[in-house]
């Protein structure tokens, strides 16, 4: 990414659409930037509880889904949480070790992740068209004489070509993740929960948004500003062992925000800002 900028930024154009292209260039550089950073030092969503809540302890009913302990790190882990190897800590709704940030991706940090995917995918699209209109301009302005010029500026040529191939390659790679991305999120699930075939409360696209982009104007999900989030701890993820079960009474006893006899234990709503304080 940082090369990149550098090849629109040591050469002087005089078209004006590539002038307006650099320049969008370089905030989308800034943002992405941004994002990354961000991925990095923030806090995926370690799970922070060591033993399993007392309130669940007196409800058998619930119990087998929520007495699970982890053998690693000998803390209780929810259903939804997942044990990082590379990390060593259970992370809530991990989604799964990011190399290329050495942390892991989780429910506290997704949004980070996601946006830094989109506006790294706009980059390299806008700075595929700065050089592709560069290639056309050198063309049209030297076009009575065109070996001559490219003999003079065999440097330059070969950096946009090099440019250009790199960028169309990446694209391909960052758009895939991307779409990876969106469909976990559609389908509520983690890129770990896909692979062991399980997946989270079935609801609507936007309500699912709001779980990894907070519960917010949707121009905020655009920024990478700290999102608003509750993790729901008690949210069971479904497999096709509890599909086949029957899964419509145990989805009304946990989710019954109205009924205070429901099974809804309000300890398990973390805010992050909260937890970020404790």
């Amino acid at each position: 990414m940082t090369w990149g900028l550098y090849t629109i930024i040591i050469h002087e154009y005089q078209n004006l659409l590539i002038k307006c292209l650099r320049n969008i260039a370089i905030a989308l550089w800034v943002i992405s930037e941004i994002c990354y950073v961000r991925i990095q030092f923030s806090d995926p969503g370690e799970i922070l509880q060591k033993t399993v809540p007392l309130k669940l302890l007196n409800n058998s009913q619930l119990l087998q889904y929520y007495q699970n302990i982890c053998d690693k790190c000998n803390s209780w882990k929810p259903p939804r949480a997942h044990h990082c190897k590379r990390c060593n800590k259970c992370i809530f709704k991990m989604d799964h070790h990011c190399e290329w940030t050495n942390n892991c991706v989780g429910a506290l940090n997704q949004k980070y992740f996601v946006l830094f995917l989109l506006y790294m995918f706009c980059y390299i699209i806008t700075i595929l068209l700065i050089h592709i209109l560069w290639i056309y301009s050198f063309f049209m302005t030297n076009y009575l004489d065109i070996w001559n010029s490219l003999k003079a500026n065999q440097f330059e040529i070969f950096e946009v070509i090099l440019a250009i191939t790199m960028c169309s390659f990446f694209s391909f790679f960052v758009i895939s993740m991307l779409q990876d991305q969106i469909q976990v999120i559609r389908d509520n699930q983690t890129v770990v929960e896909s692979f062991q075939g399980k997946f989270g409360r079935q609801q609507s696209f936007l309500q699912n948004m709001k779980q990894f982009m907070g519960d917010e104007k949707w121009y905020y999900w655009m920024l990478p500003t700290t999102p608003i989030l509750k993790l729901n701890y008690a949210e069971i993820v479904y497999g096709e062992s509890l599909v086949n079960m029957g899964t419509s009474y145990l989805e009304d006893i946990i989710y019954d925000e109205k009924n205070p006899q429901s099974a809804y234990f309000a300890e398990f709503m973390v805010d992050n800002y909260k937890k970020k304080k404790a």
